[in-house]
């Protein structure tokens, strides 16, 4: 259905706005990330860049590359190690290093100033600490991309853009991210370090973010 909705959604522009010179845009953009509670990440920064093939003044495709670099929330991972009578019992923290790539399909309402709304697919890679995880560990699969924004155009080929995300990351998994090995992990004072759920599957999180979109050579 959505499928279906977006497609009617691109032949509606096409036929019905007026055809823009044919442009390739492309920009850096810079945003923060509200990751859902649950996957054990702290919010951070992301910093991108979009590539995107105009069609017409309402209809474009384009490509996305981001990156970010958050740590991992401690109240999730822990680590236990006992001398004897003596339990000592450590917050592990560590950074992480989040890429995630994939194209995108952009509808907009035309002009000066423009709403649109932008959906793309890909695939997202998380890197864990080497030092943390004694080694390379990574998690990788599908995303998606929901969301829409605000654009204005400054000058005769440049926009800033103001957009709202939902990065969808499908087979999350926080426990991949646990660099502790299972004897480690805490299991004598449930009290002091207690049980947190497991959580996998899709995970939504919120990406607010401002992109400075240039066409090369100017626009005509």
């Amino acid at each position: 259905m959505f499928r279906r909705l977006v497609v009617g959604m691109g032949f509606a522009v096409l036929v019905a706005g007026p055809l823009a010179a044919q442009d390739f845009e492309i920009g850096p953009r810079l945003g923060y990330v509200k990751w859902k509670e649950a996957t054990g990440l702290e919010n951070a920064a992301m910093l991108g860049i979009d590539a995107t093939y105009r069609f017409s003044s309402r209809l474009g495709l384009g490509v996305r590359f981001d990156v970010s670099r958050p740590g991992t929330d401690e109240q999730y991972f822990a680590a236990e190690q006992s001398f004897g009578d003596t339990t000592l019992i450590f917050a592990v923290h560590q950074p992480v290093t989040i890429i995630q790539y994939g194209a995108h399909a952009l509808v907009e309402t035309g002009g000066a100033l423009a709403l649109f709304a932008k959906g793309g697919v890909g695939g997202y890679r998380i890197n864990l600490d080497p030092q943390a995880a004694r080694g390379r560990v990574s998690l990788s699969a599908l995303g998606f991309t929901v969301g829409g924004g605000v654009r204005f155009r400054t000058g005769s080929g440049t926009s800033v853009v103001l957009e709202v995300q939902d990065l969808i990351y499908t087979n999350f998994s926080r426990d991949a991210l646990n660099p502790v090995e299972q004897r480690f992990r805490p299991i004598r004072f449930p009290d002091v370090v207690p049980v947190q759920p497991a959580f996998e599957g899709p995970a939504h999180n919120i990406y607010a973010a401002i992109t400075f979109l240039f066409t090369p050579g100017g626009g005509q």
